[in-house]
C-alpha cells in the first residue's frame, strides 16, 4: 500500500512537474526568451539536429536549455526554445545567376533585399533607403530611413521582387521569367529608441519596420537570417569578406538598377582616422567596412543590408548606416550597424508587437 502510494505521489508530482513547465517561458543560454517545449515543437532545434554542418556550439544548445522532462519511458526531454526563430529557408537565395559585368545583378540573387517607398506632400512616391525583410512581417532598416528623412517624406510601403526602380512598370521579364514588384503597406515603424539624428556618431542608427500583412514567400521574395548562431556572432570582422547590396548612386551616376559589391571588414581604428576631422568615432555596435577605391555602398543604399554568406546561407550582420561624402573613395570605409549587438532589441520589438 505504501509503495502504491508513494508511485501515485510521483506520478502526481510528475505531472504538475510537467504543466508548471510545458509552455512556460524561460530564458536561453545565451538570454534570448524562450518558452519551454518539446523538442519536436522546437525549429530552431530540429534545423540544429538536422543539419550537416552544426557546429560544436550549436549542439550544445540542446545540452545547455533543457529545462525538464515528460516522465515516461524513456521522459521526453523540454528545451527552452527561442520565440522569434529565423524563418525556415531564410538566407538561402533560389535564383544563382549573378551578373558581374558592371556589378549589376538579377532580380532573386538577394531575394530579401527590398526598397522603402516614401509619399511626398503631393502624394506622390519615392524611394529613398533599402531595407531586408527579416521575416513574415518584419523589415530591417537604418532608423534614419524613418526619422531622419525630409519632413515631406512619409514612409509608406516597402517594394521587394525590385530591380529598377526608375521603371514606373510594376512588371519586368528577366531569363524569359515575368515578375512582379511585390509591394507591401506599413503598419508600425520602429526607430531604435536612443538613435539621434543630431549625435554625429549616428550610434543606434538601426530600425524596424512591420507590415501591414505578411509578405509572400516565393523564390524571388525570401527573408535573410538574423545572425543567432554563435558562431556567427562572434565572427572577427576584419579581414571577413561581405557583400553590399542596393539602388543607390554609382561612379557613373546611374542609380536605379540594383547592383552588389564585395567589401572586407576593416580595423575600427581606420574609421576613426578617417572621420576624425568630423568629430566621430566608432563604438562597439558599428562597424567599420569596405575602403577600396570604387567600391562602397552609396546614397540609395542607407538601410540596405550588410551580407555575410555562410556555405548558402547568408547573415545579415550590418545596417548601412552612413560613409565619406563621396562613395567609394580610396581608403575611406563605410559605417555600419551591428545587427549582433542589437538582437536583443530586435526580438524584443518583435515580440511586443
Amino acid at each position: 500500500m505504501c509503495s502504491v502510494l508513494v508511485r501515485l505521489l510521483l506520478l502526481n508530482w510528475g505531472i504538475l512537474l510537467v504543466r508548471s513547465e510545458l509552455n512556460d517561458t524561460c530564458t536561453t543560454s545565451s538570454s534570448r526568451s524562450g518558452r519551454c517545449v518539446l523538442v519536436k515543437d522546437c525549429q530552431y532545434a530540429l534545423n540544429i539536429v538536422r543539419s550537416e554542418h552544426r557546429t560544436s556550439q550549436e549542439w550544445s544548445f540542446i545540452d545547455h536549455n533543457k529545462c525538464g522532462e515528460i516522465p515516461g519511458k524513456p521522459p521526453l526531454p523540454l528545451i527552452c526554445c527561442p520565440v522569434i526563430q529565423n524563418v525556415e529557408g531564410c538566407g538561402v537565395a533560389k535564383i544563382q545567376q549573378r551578373i558581374f559585368g558592371g556589378y549589376e545583378t538579377d532580380i532573386g540573387v538577394y531575394p530579401w533585399a527590398g526598397v522603402i517607398q516614401y509619399r511626398n506632400t503631393r502624394g506622390k512616391f519615392e524611394v529613398q533607403c533599402g531595407c531586408a525583410l527579416i521575416h513574415h512581417r518584419w523589415v530591417l532598416t537604418a532608423a534614419h530611413c524613418i526619422v531622419g528623412v525630409p519632413r515631406k517624406l512619409t514612409v509608406h510601403s516597402v517594394r521587394f521582387n525590385e530591380w529598377n526602380t526608375k521603371k514606373k512598370a510594376n512588371c519586368t521579364t528577366m531569363n524569359d521569367v515575368r515578375i512582379c514588384r511585390a509591394v507591401y503597406k506599413i503598419e508600425e515603424q520602429f526607430p531604435h529608441p536612443s538613435y539621434s539624428i543630431t549625435n554625429p556618431n549616428m550610434r543606434h542608427d538601426i530600425g524596424l519596420l512591420k507590415t501591414k500583412r505578411d509578405v509572400q514567400i516565393t523564390d524571388y521574395v525570401i527573408p535573410m537570417c538574423l545572425p543567432f548562431v554563435e558562431s556567427i556572432q562572434e565572427l572577427q570582422i576584419e579581414n571577413e569578406s561581405f557583400v553590399v547590396t542596393g539602388w543607390g548612386q554609382t561612379d557613373q551616376n546611374t542609380p536605379g538598377i540594383q547592383r552588389h559589391v564585395n567589401l572586407l571588414g576593416r580595423n575600427k581604428n581606420i574609421c576613426d582616422v578617417v572621420f576624425k576631422p568630423q568629430r566621430i568615432s566608432l563604438s562597439h555596435d558599428q562597424l567599420c567596412i569596405g575602403g577600396e577605391f570604387g567600391q562602397d555602398s552609396c546614397r540609395g543604399d542607407s538601410g540596405g543590408p550588410l551580407m555575410y554568406e555562410q556555405g548558402l546561407v547568408t547573415y545579415v550582420l550590418g545596417v548601412v548606416s552612413f560613409g565619406a561624402s563621396d562613395c567609394g573613395t580610396k581608403d575611406h570605409p563605410g559605417v555600419y550597424t551591428s545587427v549582433v549587438h542589437y538582437l536583443e532589441w530586435i526580438e524584443d520589438v518583435m515580440i511586443e508587437n
